[in-house]
């Protein structure tokens, strides 16, 4: 697959391709995140408007939405009627990807457009300087890739480029103020090709420029987790880090991965009548409350640890601060790893919980399995 190049980089340069597709009928909406009025958030917006587009940030300094659950919200009842472009970060297409697999998201009808991302601020950081001049110093950052996010997701993140889209958006290994288009497929290339686009740009600097960025946040990353697995390794470490919990459930309620129609931890089974509370203290001696915390974040974990996207968005929600981003990141990286498998980067890979395989595991079977001497 070859790219085509266009002129000019950052937010400028890409909604000149929405507009693009706009003008040429190839889709009839797009959805993409848009500053506020005061520009302290950018929710999404969906708009065939073109004079919207010229007011939107795609490329927005901060996640005040993960943009799977919004496409999620978007499709879930049925596809789109008409052709939607929804322009996402590569965290965000690999969760709409994980979400089809388990139809909360519905694909006909959306032209997926990812872009390169260096990463944003974290909601606390951004709000200490003006919109305006966060939003300048992240676009200038940006366009040279340049950003260093200091928050801790984007800081490990190894997927700074949208693979899984049907369209990539990228700065990398492109020329010096200039952007890559690249489609992912045939069918992408020849509607785009149509609107006066030339795929003959190879991407062999792009693929060095790629292999730099996500080598080096993998060293960050390997850094990152082994200084902060002890403090979540045990009973003891991990009550201690969940200890300023305040169960408001943020996190779960912002994961894009958290898909169920009634979550266990809203209904009636987790409702303890008072009689059982006194005899919990009894026999313990007494109860914390709320109880339930260290069960809630362990349940949520064992549900969807293996598609965790290690998006952030989870702590960024945590108005007690509470590590939980890099917690599931933490027990992400290793169940993913037991299973081999990487959320979102393919509809072809089944989902682990969906699939049998009869060879699972026969690593762990010979101690078990074996009588003692």
């Amino acid at each position: 697959m070859k790219a085509a190049v266009m002129e000019g980089r950052g937010n400028q340069a890409l909604k000149s391709l929405l507009k693009l597709l706009l003008e040429k009928g190839i889709v009839s909406a797009v959805l993409v995140s848009h500053p506020t009025p005061t520009g302290d958030s950018y929710p999404y917006i969906l708009t065939s408007d073109p004079k919207e587009v010229e007011g939107s940030c795609p490329i927005a300094p901060i996640i005040t939405q993960q943009g799977a659950r919004v496409v999620s919200k978007l499709t879930k009842k049925g596809a789109v009627r008409k052709s939607t472009a929804v322009v996402l970060r590569p965290c965000e297409v690999r969760g709409v990807i994980e979400l089809a697999k388990i139809k909360q998201v519905n694909l006909e009808n959306l032209l997926i457009i990812g872009y390169d991302c260096p990463g944003v601020y974290p909601l606390a950081t951004f709000t200490e300087g003006t919109p305006e001049e966060m939003q300048k110093e992240h676009e200038a950052s940006y366009n040279n890739f340049s950003f260093n996010s200091p928050r801790h997701a984007c800081q490990i993140c190894l997927h700074p480029t949208a693979t899984s889209a049907h369209l990539e958006f990228g700065i990398l290994g492109a020329p010096e103020g200039k952007s890559l288009v690249i489609p992912r497929s045939e069918k992408v290339a020849e509607v785009l090709e149509q609107a006066g686009l030339r795929f003959d740009a190879e991407l062999s600097e792009r693929e060095k420029a790629v292999a730099e960025v996500t080598e080096s946040r993998k060293t960050a990353r390997e850094s990152l987790f082994a200084e902060f697995a002890p403090t979540v390794s045990g009973d003891e470490n991990l009550l201690k880090t969940l200890s300023a919990c305040i169960n408001c459930r943020n996190c779960m309620r912002v994961c894009p991965i958290c898909f169920c129609r009634e979550c266990f931890f809203q209904s009636d089974a987790v409702k303890v009548d008072p009689e059982n509370y006194l005899m919990r203290a009894e026999r313990k001696g007494g109860v914390r409350f709320m109880p339930d915390t260290l069960l809630f974040h362990l349940g949520r974990m064992n549900h969807m640890a293996t598609s965790c996207l290690a998006c952030g968005v989870c702590e960024d929600a945590c108005p007690a601060m509470v590590p939980v981003g890099r917690m599931f990141a933490l027990a992400g990286e290793r169940v993913q790893e037991v299973f081999q498998y990487t959320p979102g980067v393919s509809l072809e890979d089944p989902l682990p919980y969906l699939e049998y395989q009869e060879e699972e595991f026969h690593q762990w079977e010979k101690p078990y399995l074996e009588h003692p001497e």
